[in-house]
C-alpha cells in the first residue's frame, strides 16, 4: 500500500464522527478534491467507512459535508489508539442504528445533532458529558417524534428501544 493511501486512511479514520471536507482533505494530503472524492468512494465501497449526509433539502444533502463513521472500531483503534473516546461512543451508536433507513445528521444554526433517521427520532451521543445550552434548546424544540440522549454506557439499552 502506498504511503499516500496509508496517510489518507489515517486522515479518514481520524475524522471519524466529524464532517469531512473534500477540499480540506485534499489540502492536507496535497491532492485534488476530485482525488479526495475518489479515495472517499473507495473507502466506502470497501466497507472501511460509512458516510451520512446532512438532513435537509436535496441540495443540502448533496452539497453539505458528509460525516464519517468507521465500519470496524478495531481498525480505528489501530490507527489512532485511545484518543477521542467520545468518537468511539458515537461510532458505536451509529453501528447499532445503521440498519435503519436513511440516517442523517442534523446541522442548523451552528448546532449539530448526531443522528436523525427518516422516522424523525433525534439521537444525540455525549460520552460522559451533557449538551451545551444551544444544542439542548435545539434538541428539545426540533419537531421530532422521539428524542434520545445517550451519554453513559448504561443508557445504551435505549438503542434497542428504537431499533426494534
Amino acid at each position: 500500500m502506498s504511503s499516500l493511501a496509508l496517510r489518507s486512511d489515517e486522515k479518514m479514520i481520524s475524522r471519524c464522527c466529524k464532517q469531512v471536507s473534500l477540499n480540506k482533505i485534499g489540502k492536507i494530503l496535497n491532492i485534488s478534491p476530485d482525488t479526495s472524492k475518489r479515495y472517499l468512494s473507495y473507502f466506502e465501497k470497501t466497507y472501511l467507512i460509512h458516510l451520512i449526509s446532512r438532513y435537509g433539502t436535496t441540495n443540502e444533502r448533496i452539497l453539505s459535508p458528509k460525516k464519517v463513521y468507521v465500519c470496524d472500531l478495531g481498525i480505528k483503534y489501530l490507527f489512532i489508539g485511545e484518543r477521542d473516546l467520545g468518537s468511539y461512543f458515537e461510532n458505536y451508536i451509529y453501528m447499532n442504528i445503521r440498519n435503519r433507513r436513511d440516517i442523517y445528521y442534523l446541522h442548523q444554526n451552528g448546532v449539530e445533532i448526531d443522528f436523525i433517521p427518516s422516522d424523525k427520532i433525534l439521537i444525540e451521543s455525549k460520552y460522559n458529558s451533557e449538551m451545551n445550552e444551544g444544542q439542548n434548546k435545539h434538541f428539545k424544540s426540533y419537531p421530532a417524534d422521539k428524542r434520545v440522549l445517550i451519554n453513559v454506557f448504561r443508557q445504551l439499552d435505549k438503542l434497542s428501544e428504537i431499533t426494534s
